[in-house]
């Protein structure tokens, strides 16, 4: 049986390929990444964007994030990330014949919709003004920018969380070490009070009114997705900042 697909169809298929290839090349050659950070690369990756600056893009997030030491090893992994994208593409041959004459006038509207602004059916529309493109493409370059600073001073903010949080975690575990060699292992049910987790990223608290009771001798396991708190959880519950869990 044939199947006749529309040019929606086909337009999605390619974008649907194009965007496995940039979550495949991220995942396989940027694995560790902190979650928001590779999403944002793979976001960028899919975007309408040249090469260069996803290139320069990928390369900057890697040495501000620290998987890179310097320029120069972050320029040459993204370019590895470019070149894991394009293992599929096919490369049209390029023709030897020599060029014709078309045989009938060709107008650059009906080419590229886009190219041309109609006016009035009498003029037929006019080209884009050089400065109003230039203009449009030093926005959508600032834009770009806004949002990788942004994106950098969230993960600068994340990671000073985590290391204070790290270093309450381990007061907490030097002061329950103390409280065993001085009265014993603790034999009883572990109780946290209702809490509320705030959320380290900003935005919605991840947990409010929660409570839970852990007997001893049984198993118990954190299920959720990625992203829905459940190292935040975990980190807060070992440096007793939730529950009023005691040491």
């Amino acid at each position: 049986f044939e199947r006749c697909f529309s040019v929606a169809e086909c337009e999605s298929a390619s974008m649907s390929s194009s965007e496995s290839a940039a979550r495949r090349a991220c995942v396989s050659l940027l694995d560790g990444l902190d979650d928001d950070v590779l999403e944002y690369l793979i976001a960028t990756l899919e975007g309408d964007e040249d090469e260069g600056d996803k290139a320069e893009t990928v390369a900057s997030f890697l040495v501000s994030c620290g998987r890179c030491e310097d320029d120069g090893a972050a320029a040459e992994l993204a370019a590895a990330v470019m070149r894991a994208m394009g293992t599929n593409a096919k490369k049209e041959p390029v023709s030897s014949a020599p060029l014709k004459l078309l045989n009938a006038p060709t107008s650059f509207a009906a080419m590229d919709p886009k190219l041309m602004q109609s006016e009035s059916a009498e003029l037929g529309g006019r080209l884009i003004d050089l400065n109003e493109a230039l203009d449009e493409r030093k926005k959508r370059k600032a834009q770009r920018e806004e949002e990788r600073r942004q994106t950098r001073q969230n993960h600068a903010k994340v990671q000073a969380q985590r290391a204070a949080e790290d270093a309450k975690v381990q007061e907490a575990l030097n002061r329950a070490v103390a409280l065993r060699r001085e009265q014993g292992a603790f034999l009883g049910a572990v109780e946290a009070r209702p809490f509320t987790l705030a959320n380290p990223g900003g935005g919605p608290d991840l947990l409010e009114d929660a409570s839970f009771t852990l007997m001893r001798g049984r198993r118990y396991g954190l299920i959720g997705r990625n992203g829905k708190g459940k190292s935040t959880l975990l980190r807060a519950l070992a440096a007793r900042q939730v529950g009023d869990i005691p040491a």
